[in-house]
């Protein structure tokens, strides 16, 4: 029972053991989930199974993945059993339980352990992603022992590593913050936190956004990593716990220099070509600027920047002249602009801190002086266009990459206001918010010199769209420009370059009457076909063998689709072809019927009809079946282009699949073709087999060519596998192959019949048979046909260059290939694995190599990155159940001899190929049909060598190379450890010549100009014997005689180029020629010596017959290995398992291969003569002759007595060996003198020792000392050493000097004073005396000069005389006196408080001259903030009442803000009370002007407003039209109002209003006030003027009654407000167009700006009045003018907006007079003030130009009569005019917005308008990157 409850408990806590995080970031490998199983708890030697780690793999993704598939599968493809689909008891025969009462398998997900079950977690819900790491653990303690528990809550993280970096403090898990120290190079960091209760989550996020364990986190400086564990909100194992959470700031060091490209634009140009420039950290400041960062900032760039655009023109001493930055960071003048009116942008956006801004929402902005850049930013530098508002646009262009002349191209364009960037954090959400820009130019730039060249017509629409078609020449950036016709400010921000799409022309061949007739070709973009046949009219010429073609086609490069018709016109089918822009010719083929041939079956009944094409490089062609008639009957056909590989697959479907096979039929062809193949009947099979296994079934045709069939089904009970597969019927023959990770893997070949049956055991497998594993070698002595070497399909050198990117096929061949028989060709292969290190041995990331998933001897290597990289191959050993083998008990195939290890260079990126290395071989007499044939091949050239040291290779490089080697170490496996040029040497001649080059491969790298490339070579060590007569073994100083035939048995050759089955039938001879010029050889066998030259001693025989004339004492040879036989192709290079054997092509090999050692016959004599030769050799006896010494000794004691007395010299090598010896005796005392070296007081050991030694020698030796007077000299030096000890003891004891060292001083004096001057010159450390002496006196001299400065004190005013006292008494020291003033920086620092304490205190006396701060204190504050911005930081320090400017600011602020607010009320509540009197009448007061306040700030107007005034219309109008017999104004007034509501004002219940406005002198009636108003209602929607009005005469007139005080007044002599504000209006659409105008309109301004009054308000008639002040808002806000701005018109702090404040009422509306009441007319006009206001800040069309709202012509009621075509208003204004005698007025007049980008906001919506208020108080405080121009009139 305790047992159950266990394993219940077990299964629960493997079921809640796996659940993601959430929103993590994935790693390296996409769509796979990192699957690791393990046992770290239960050893081996306490019973386990196994241990350490089982699987550490990664599983592919897939939409149905769990957490339990994805662990299954990784136990599967390892072939490891695992019990259980919910719950996993049993994993590799390790079970639940096994480890005690508390084990069984636990697991977690990125080191959590999770609360649901594995299933539970899937791709599908989300909580699976990439990235994710599943680790299943054994556990012995439920879950303790694995870092998780249930008794306790402790959410800490017990351990936190970074892949970079140094954390400090050292972590421990109480403490909560850290600094991460990063150098500048590392972007990235991977963060390991590890919980200390794994039933806890650990989460690691930046910023919210959250990264898995496995995920590399961006970091800068300043980053911080948060990491949390135990989070309440997260799931979790356990409850109640509260979470512990980790800071960890990042601290980047900054780095020196950066790549940034730079854009300067100014005027809407660029002043340099944009181009990327290496920036350093000190280019701002070799410029005499200075930057607020270490490291490069916007400031360095920004100096960059000067540089491009003006050369050697700017340096440091013009740098002003072009650039000013004050040490705030704001720029006044730059590019010799003198401006603020600018700006800069980082890659693509605002430069921001991070932080919310504390005002008007959006991020605190940077300078350019604190704005760091890294490697790869972009940086826009720019002024604006539009210098009085700032509305240029930041533009984002969105448009094709690639263009090819004569396109119409669609680009559309985005914008966003610049100055308002810094309301997005990041440049993603800037652009994200970026909105259509209408008006916009479109403009090439050119990417070398800047130039920007406007495209003719290119403007975009509402939707910031533009089409254009590209012209000839087109080059470069496609960006976006201003339009100063449209008043739209664009700022450039290009697109990429460019890419010119060439034309092409070309030919469409292969056409044929009979087969395909005709085309058509389409446009095929992003896998849609276009609507038009671009072959259309066009007509087939003849050409070659009788066919036609479609000749001269010209068409962009690109994809396209293209339909092959026959001369019936029947649709024969489609594909995708793509014309690059070297092509000339595409020649199209059909396959002209598909089907197949099966008796009675009918195609989508018994079977479906498969067709893809795929081009030479890999591409899909899409192909689209169509049909074709042959011989009456219709058939499925395709189309191909020539060279292309069709595949056809025939599948059988319905009542025919269980029966049938699948086929699949390659058509790979240049001509027609046809398929028509019979399907295949299944051949069922079923094999058992140890479970863990891999079973692997199916068809092996011709060659290499391995067809594998799927499995079936797969069943595992116990130990053993059951795997079905159904094969097809098939005239080729089956295989079978079965894998077990444990054993050796199994092949067997045969023709299968329906239900066989095979049985593979462990015994078959080898599984536990410790004498054949997989990694075993056998040497030929298991069957002389089982060589284990390899040949790659690479090239004669071993050595590839790939692009980045590009893929490459390798075939791998075992040889000797395990076939079954010479001559068939049943070919068994090895499981082959892939190595890549790089040059140094280590595991290189430069390709990645993916077998095959069924056929490892096939894999693909992919070109990653730039680099250069190593791959080894290796196999394993096997069993061929019908393998060739001498041996017919024996069926095993060795695993690779690692000596034979296949190794090739793959560099990417660095081709080194062209260079000429000239690495060749001695061909001997083989016939050479090509210089290719004479180059050293890396697989058939053996370098074959005796003894121990290597062969040795020359060769002869082209001029300016080095070479180096990377020699290979062969233990049980190859490997490289990295180039050196040891063992290479150059001789004059410039020969090259490698040595030591023992058995393996090793690699030459022949280096020019930086460039590399590499050649493989293969060496070989043998040995050989000379055999007598009876084929014993001579005596190896055996000589021979002139005459004698001699047999050499060599040992350990192989032959260079082994049998490859359908390749190579070779048969190899030993072939040497002989110094007599004669060829001698080997007998090659008979016809199986085809095949065992390797194996076989026999064949590695050879017979020499020394010349009976031949007078030498040696006989030599040197030889090579001949070829014979034949080759079915030139070279196995060309083979591919992919495709078999391809048409032969490729260069042959020569028929000699390799180099056999050189052989020498030793004849009669010899070695005496030898001994005489090494004698005579010694010559003059140095030390260095000792070798030769000692091989001449050697020689001489190998002769027998007899030769030794034969030796005519020997007294020469005695003598010798003599003189060596005293030679040796004399260089022991040589070695002992040098050791004495430097003489000091403690050689005396040394000397007597060196004294002693030589004393010891003969004189013969004595004469041969070289260094005697050396010892002499050192006796010398010694005893003086000995006399002058004390005195340097002395002279050192003085140690610092102070005042207090005056004794030791003299004392050392006297004791150096008493030397001899020979000891005097060898005390070393007088000059420390000499400089004490002189020390001591700067001392005595400084004493005094310290006191004065202490007595300074506390620095203040009064410190000056003390302070000059000081100074003077230092100055007046010497240079070494100064020195020594220990509190000279007191001096300085207080002359500096000094000097900035006098510099502050009239900083001081402004702040306190402010006082009490009103609404007229700015300009006080204004003066006291510039002067303490003026100071230097220290200078700011001093200043005491600092803390009063910022009150006062603060202070300032709250008022502007208080007044804000009550605007907003005041605008909000009036216009609610206007709302709420009801529908409108016809009137001067509580009609049009209350409708068009309503109107023009986006209210409703209420309904029958419309019906009153056809009433009225129809009862005033008379014939003329007129409203009043005298006032024209009644007319514009109504004209005015019908046009806001969209009425149109040429049929009002039958009447034309504009009618009324057709008489110049009834227009003049009203005076000046009736030209006004109708030149207002006129412009109002450009209405036409009728009968002799014109504007041109309304103009003139207005402008005719102007007063010479440049106002107007009905009557009177001076300017009267309301009529000069009126005049203002009727004018203003002119003021840009019409200098006259202009020139009136600037006087008026003036007038007005006289007439306002100091509180900032304005009367009319005497009176003042409230109706004035928003007359003048009108008008100025028609001309674009902010009245809270323009310095004409704030008087003392006040506007006219305040002064218009003064007069509301309480509930809603204005007084006429500061002591009335409620007025009707000032309540519709200051509301209509306000709206035109706030139309102002909102960009929207002028109160009164009202171009923006849709007339409904007819008299027709508008759909929504309340929002007539509208724009959203500002903000809703509240005013409705009711002052008698005044009109409302309508300038419509542009503006500027001052806050462009932002949406008004509705009724109520205070955002903008405190934003607005608040303005001058907000740029003050705002960190933006560039000051803000205030705006000048």
């Amino acid at each position: 029972m305790k047992k159950k409850i266990l394993s219940l408990l077990l299964a629960l806590v493997m079921a809640l053991s796996l659940v993601p995080t959430s929103v993590l970031a994935a790693p390296a490998d996409l769509g796979k989930a990192h699957v690791i199983v393990e046992n770290t708890t239960y050893p081996k030697d306490k019973g386990a199974p196994w241990d350490g780690t089982l699987v550490d793999s990664w599983v592919k993704l897939t939409g149905d993945s769990t957490m339990m598939s994805c662990v299954a599968e990784a136990l599967d493809a390892k072939g490891y059993t695992h019990t259980g689909t919910t719950y996993i008891s049993e994993i590799n025969g390790l079970s639940e339980l096994d480890g005690g009462s508390a084990s069984g398998w636990m697991g977690t997900l990125n080191d959590w352990f999770t609360n649901a079950g594995f299933d539970a977690f899937t791709v599908a819900n989300g909580k699976l992603e990439a990235g994710d790491e599943i680790r299943v653990m054994y556990t012995c303690s439920l879950g303790d022992d694995l870092g998780g528990s249930w008794n306790n809550n402790d959410t800490t993280v017990k351990a936190l590593t970074f892949s970079d970096g140094q954390l400090s403090p050292t972590f421990h898990k109480d403490t909560d913050s850290y600094t991460l120290k990063l150098s500048s190079k590392v972007s990235s960091v991977q963060v390991t936190p590890t919980a200390t209760n794994k039933n806890f989550q650990v989460r690691t996020s930046v910023d919210g956004t959250e990264y898995k364990r496995t995920a590399k986190i961006p970091v800068a400086d300043g980053t911080v990593i948060t990491v949390k564990c135990g989070d309440p909100a997260w799931p979790s194992m356990n409850n109640g716990a509260e979470a512990h959470e980790y800071k960890i700031t990042v601290s980047q060091e900054a780095p020196a220099a950066v790549k940034v490209t730079v854009r300067s634009q100014m005027a809407g140009g660029y002043l340099h070509a944009p181009q990327e420039v290496e920036v350093s950290a000190l280019e701002a400041e070799k410029y005499g600027f200075t930057d607020a960062l270490e490291g490069v900032t916007a400031l360095d760039a920004l100096v960059k920047a000067h540089e491009l655009a003006f050369g050697d023109a700017f340096t440091k001493e013009t740098a002003g002249e072009y650039l000013t930055v004050g040490s705030s960071g704001w720029i006044s003048k730059l590019f010799g602009e003198g401006t603020s009116a600018c700006g800069f942008f980082v890659n693509q956006g605002f430069p921001n801190d991070g932080t919310p801004a504390s005002y008007g929402g959006g991020y605190n902005g940077t300078m350019v002086t604190n704005t760091p850049l890294l490697s790869g930013d972009v940086v826009d530098f720019f002024t604006y266009s539009d210098v009085s508002y700032w509305s240029d646009y930041y533009t984002w262009v969105d448009a094709p990459a690639e263009m090819y002349v004569g396109q119409k191209v669609t680009a559309t364009v985005t914008g966003f206001y610049a100055v308002s960037g810094y309301l997005h954090k990041d440049p993603a959400s800037l652009k994200a918010a970026a909105k259509a820009l209408e008006g916009a130019k479109l403009a090439w730039v050119d990417p070398e010199t800047g130039a920007v060249t406007v495209i003719d017509g290119a403007v975009t629409d509402k939707n910031g769209q533009a089409t254009f078609t590209v012209a000839d020449g087109f080059t470069g950036y496609l960006t976006a420009v201003s339009n100063g016709d449209e008043e739209v400010y664009a700022l450039m921000n290009p697109t990429a370059k460019v890419k010119e799409i060439p034309m092409v022309t070309l030919d469409l061949k292969g056409l044929h009457e009979m087969q395909l007739n005709s085309l058509k070709l389409y446009t095929y973009t992003d896998g849609v076909k276009g609507d038009v046949d671009l072959l259309a009219g066009k007509s087939t010429v003849a050409d070659e063998n009788s066919t036609k073609k479609y000749a001269n086609v010209k068409l962009p490069a690109g994809n396209y689709w293209v339909e092959g018709y026959n001369a019936a016109g029947e649709y024969n089918g489609g594909i995708v072809v793509t014309v690059a822009a070297d092509t000339k010719e595409i020649t199209f083929q059909r396959v002209y019927e598909i089907y197949a041939t099966n008796s009675g079956w009918v195609q989508d009944t018994d079977y479906t009809i498969d067709y893809q094409v795929v081009s030479p490089d890999g591409m899909n062609r899409k192909a689209e079946t169509g049909t074709s008639t042959n011989w009456g009957t219709l058939r499925t056909s395709g189309i191909f282009v020539k060279g292309d590989n069709a595949k056809v697959t025939l599948t059988p479907v319905g009542d025919k699949a269980a029966d049938y096979n699948p086929i699949t039929v390659s058509v790979k062809t240049d001509s027609t073709a046809d398929v028509s193949t019979k399907i295949p009947a299944a051949v069922p099979i079923t094999v058992t087999a140890p479970a863990g296994s891999t079973v692997s079934m199916g068809e092996f045709g011709n060659y290499y060519v391995y067809d594998f069939a799927k499995p079936l089904s797969t069943v595992t009970e116990g130990d053993t596998m059951t795997v079905t597969f159904l094969l097809s019927e098939t005239s080729k023959n089956h295989f079978l192959r079965v894998q077990h990770p444990d054993g050796v893997t199994y092949w067997t070949f045969g023709k299968y019949k329906a239900g066989a049956t095979f049985n593979v055991t462990k015994d078959d497998l080898h599984i536990g048979d410790e004498s054949f594993t997989k990694d075993t070698v056998n040497r030929f002595n298991k069957n002389v046909y089982d060589l284990g070497n390899v040949y790659l399909n690479i090239n004669q050198k071993g050595y590839l260059n790939l692009e980045q990117g590009q893929t490459r096929e390798l075939d791998v061949f075992r040889c000797w290939q395990a076939i079954e028989n010479f001559m068939n060709a049943q070919i068994a292969l090895p499981d082959v694995h892939y190595t890549v290190v790089d040059l140094n041995g280590q595991p290189s990331d430069v390709v990645t190599i993916t077998p095959d998933e069924n056929n490892s001897s096939l894999a693909y290597m992919k070109a990653n990155k730039a680099g250069t990289a190593i791959v080894l191959v290796t196999y394993d050993a096997m069993t061929h159940m019908q393998g060739q083998t001498s041996n017919k008990e024996n069926h095993g195939f060795s695993a690779i001899w690692p000596e034979c290890t296949g190794v090739f260079v793959v560099s990417v990126g660095a081709d080194g190929s062209s260079i000429a290395t000239n690495m060749t071989m001695d061909r001997m007499d083989a016939t050479i049909s090509s210089d290719a044939q004479k180059a050293l091949d890396a697989e058939h050239d053996i370098l074959f060598y005796l003894g121990d040291a290597g062969a040795s290779y020359s060769f002869k490089p082209e001029e300016g190379c080095t070479v180096t080697v990377a020699r290979s170490t062969v233990t049980d496996k190859m490997s490289f450890s990295g180039f050196t040029s040891k063992g290479v040497t150059v001789a004059a001649d410039g020969t090259v010549t490698v040595t030591g080059l023992t058995t393996g491969r090793h690699i030459l790298c022949v280096e020019k100009d930086g460039v590399k490339t590499y050649q493989v070579v293969t060496a070989r060590g043998v040995s050989y014997d000379f055999l007598d007569a009876d084929g014993k073994v001579l005596p190896a100083g055996t000589e021979f005689k002139a005459g004698d035939k001699v047999t050499v048995q060599f040992h350990g050759l192989i032959s260079p180029k082994e049998k490859i089955s359908g390749a190579y039938n070779f048969n190899f001879t030993l072939y040497y020629k002989g110094a007599d010029g004669k060829y001698y050889k080997s007998n090659p066998g008979g016809w199986g010596g085809v095949y065992d030259f390797s194996g076989n001693p026999v064949r590695q025989k050879l017979e020499i017959t020394i010349p009976e004339d031949w007078d030498g004492l040696s006989f030599d040879l040197t030889g090579a290995i001949n070829v014979g036989g034949f080759a079915k192709v030139p070279t196995h290079r060309i083979l591919s398992y992919g495709d078999g054997i391809d048409n032969p092509y490729g260069t042959s090999a020569a028929a000699i291969l390799s180099q056999l050692p050189a052989l020498s016959l030793k004849l009669e004599g010899w070695h005496v003569n030898d001994v005489i030769e090494k004698i005579d050799a010694i010559g003059e006896v140095t030390l260095a002759s000792e070798e030769a010494i000692t091989a001449a000794r050697a020689a001489y004691e190998a002769l027998t007595e007899m030769q030794k007395e034969q030796v005519t010299n020997y007294n020469v090598l005695t003598a010798a060996e003599a003189r060596l010896a005293d030679l040796k005796a004399a260089k022991a005392v040589d070695d002992m003198i040098d050791a004495i070296g430097e003489v000091t007081a403690d050689s005396g050991e040394a000397v007597q020792a060196a004294r002693a030694a030589y004393d010891a020698l003969t004189d013969a030796q004595k004469a041969e000392v070289k260094n005697y007077d050396v010892l002499t000299a050192a006796e010398r030096r010694l005893a003086n050493l000995q006399a002058i000890l004390p005195v340097e003891d002395k002279i050192d004891a003085i140690g610092e000097v102070t005042l207090d060292s005056e004794n030791a001083i003299q004392a050392a004096r006297a004791a150096y004073d008493a030397l001899t001057e020979e000891q005097k010159a060898e005390v070393k450390n007088y000059n420390k005396l000499t400089a004490a002496e002189a020390r001591l006196a700067d001392l005595q001299a400084a004493k005094p000069v310290e006191k004065l400065i202490d007595a300074i004190g506390e620095v203040t005013l009064a410190s000056e005389s003390a302070i000059q006292a000081a100074r003077a008494a230092y100055d007046a020291l010497t240079e070494a006196q100064k020195a020594e003033v220990r509190n000279y920086d007191v001096l300085t620092a207080a002359e500096a408080r000094l000097a900035n304490q006098k510099a502050a205190k009239p900083v001081e006396d402004s702040i306190n001259a402010i006082g009490e701060v009103t609404l007229d204190s700015e300009s006080a504050i204004q003066v006291a903030r510039a002067a303490y911005d003026a100071l230097t930081e220290e200078q700011k320090a001093e200043v005491k009442n600092y803390d009063k400017l910022t009150a006062a600011e603060a202070a300032y602020a709250r008022l502007l803000a208080e007044q804000s607010e009550r605007l907003e009320k005041i605008y909000k509540t009036t216009g609610d009370f206007i709302a709420a009197l009801g529908t409108p009448g016809v009137g001067s007061t509580g009609g049009e002007w209350m409708t068009i306040g309503l109107t023009r700030s986006g209210r409703t107007v209420p309904a029958g407003y419309y019906d009153n005034v056809v009433e009225y219309v129809k009862a005033k109008a008379d014939a003329n039209e007129r409203l009043h017999r005298a006032k024209v104004t009644d007319n514009a007034r109504v004209i005015l109002a019908l046009t806001a509501i969209g009425k149109d004002v040429t049929n009002v219940g039958g009447h034309n209003l504009l009618k009324g406005l057709d008489n110049m002198a009834y227009v003049q009636k009203q005076g000046i006030n009736g030209p006004i108003w109708t030149l207002i209602a006129l412009d109002s929607h450009n209405y036409p003027t009728m009968g002799d009005v014109t504007r041109e005469k309304l103009i003139q007139v207005i402008l005719d009654a102007q007063l010479p005080d440049g106002g107007w007044d009905l009557s009177a002599e001076n300017a009267d407000t309301d009529m000069t504000a009126m005049a203002i209006q009727a004018l203003a659409p002119y003021y840009k167009t019409n200098e006259t105008v202009k020139a009136a309109v600037d006087k008026a301004l003036e007038a007005l700006s006289v007439l306002q009054r100091n509180d900032g308000g304005f009367g009319s008639w005497g009176t003042v009045n409230s109706e004035s002040c928003a007359q003048v808002i009108v008008a100025l806000t028609a001309l674009g003018i902010d009245p809270t701005t323009d310095s004409r018109f704030v008087k003392n702090g006040s506007t006219v907006l305040g002064a218009l404040a003064g007069f509301y009422v309480d509930g809603g509306g204005f007084k006429h007079t500061a002591d009335g009441e409620r007025n009707g007319m000032a309540t519709e006009q200051g509301y209509y003030a306000l709206a035109s206001y706030y139309r102002f800040l909102n960009g929207q069309t002028s109160l009164y130009d009202m171009s923006d709202v849709t007339i409904q012509t007819g008299g027709n009621t508008p759909a929504n009569p309340d929002d007539p075509g509208k724009t959203d208003p500002s903000d809703p204004g509240k005013t409705d005019p009711s002052d008698p005698g005044k009109t409302d007025p309508s300038d419509p007049g542009k503006t500027d917005p001052t806050n462009p980008g932002t949406d008004t906001p509705a009724t109520g919506d205070t955002g903008v308008l405190v934003w607005v208020i608040a303005l001058p108080v907000a740029l003050l405080a705002a960190a933006f990157v560039l000051k803000r121009k205030e705006r000048e009139a």
